[in-house]
């Protein structure tokens, strides 16, 4: 399907997977990522020996050490959610979805459930449990966390526990039902209005998908995340990421922002055509400049994940030399990243 905007120079398309060809537009750096696995509500018992994987790279893994303590190397520019096989007697999570843009993603930790707290939970929120002892949806949970347990080392951040802030409240773009909070005992109550000092967040038998979440508290701002859903799946998005506070003036952490990059770029004589892959619903804003100058633009509304394309029409005098391609992403709860890339026009 062709989608036309603004007439001339400005003229921008949203097309098909097929259309953009060319090299990739980044590749071949790598980061890490790394944090702690250690189980839910027992801050001080660590997870030795779980597997830690990623959905969309099923031949990375790490094995954490005796402290629940992993690393593990990715590429960079590149989406990634992480999800823990746990040993027996714990159960599977998988935390937010990040996109790596050049900086390690630190304490990335695993609160991961116990039999006996994964069982009282299903049964206190009614949460239909497959046969493989999984959710027949998907369940969302965050912690709205204060500011001083990001950046701080673990002790420290086990130290300033119970790390939630009170009074906030969270919503879902696509939008959800409104969540559950948990109470000050952690223990999800749906006479909460908002969040306890435990800063819990609930939702359960989400749809598969997409699910921007924002949080909001008065006098706090805090970041939002990406959860992606399938059944079975529980994401928990927890402290220090997920739901974490900004201090004043502060921005979010770029990974977990905006998530979606450029896989190819491609010059006609014409047109700059873009391959995009995405992974929520994102606006995307293409500006190519040419010795300080505009010479084309373009914006398109993505709705939703996939493999999608765009491309701008440039001034013609602009031929046969390189410009700089600058792209902006904009996710539902307005995070957003920039990217840049060389290309080279054809005469």
């Amino acid at each position: 399907m062709l989608r036309r905007g603004a007439a001339g120079a400005a003229a921008i398309v949203a097309v098909g997977l097929g259309l953009v060809a060319g090299a990739p537009a980044k590749g071949g750096d790598t980061v890490t990522i790394s944090g702690r696995a250690y189980a839910f509500n027992h801050m001080d018992t660590f997870l030795e020996g779980a597997k830690i994987k990623v959905r969309e790279l099923p031949g990375v893994s790490a094995t954490t050490d005796a402290n629940g303590d992993y690393e593990l190397k990715l590429p960079d520019d590149t989406t990634v959610t992480p999800y823990i096989d746990p040993p027996d007697g714990y159960n599977e999570i998988d935390l937010q979805t990040f996109h790596t843009r050049g900086e390690d993603i630190e304490n990335a930790n695993f609160q991961t459930p116990g039999d006996l707290e994964y069982g009282a939970l299903a049964a206190l929120l009614d949460v239909p449990i497959g046969a493989d002892g999984r959710p027949e949806q998907c369940v969302i949970v965050t912690t709205a966390s204060a500011r001083n347990v990001r950046g701080v080392d673990y002790d420290t951040f086990h130290e300033r526990t119970p790390h939630g802030v009170a009074g906030a409240t969270a919503k879902s773009a696509p939008k959800l039902p409104k969540p559950i909070y948990f109470n000050e005992n952690v223990i999800p109550d749906a006479t909460q209005p908002s969040t306890s000092e435990d800063g819990g967040i609930i939702w359960t038998g989400v749809p598969a998908g997409s699910y921007r979440i924002s949080t909001k508290a008065p006098g706090h701002r805090f970041a939002g995340f990406l959860a992606t859903c399938k059944p079975g799946r529980v994401v928990n998005a927890n402290p220090p990421w997920g739901a974490y506070e900004l201090k004043k003036g502060e921005q979010p952490l770029r990974a977990g922002v905006a998530v979606g990059t450029a896989r190819k770029i491609d010059a006609t004589r014409s047109f700059v055509e873009i391959k995009l892959r995405i992974a929520e619903s994102l606006t995307v804003r293409a500006t190519l400049r040419q010795h300080g100058e505009t010479i084309g633009h373009g914006l398109v509304p993505f709705p939703g994940p996939g493999r999608v394309g765009m491309a701008f029409r440039y001034a013609a005098r602009a031929r046969g030399s390189a410009a700089t391609l600058k792209l902006g992403f904009k996710d539902a709860g307005r995070g957003r990243a920039l990217a840049s890339y060389r290309v080279q026009l054809p005469k």
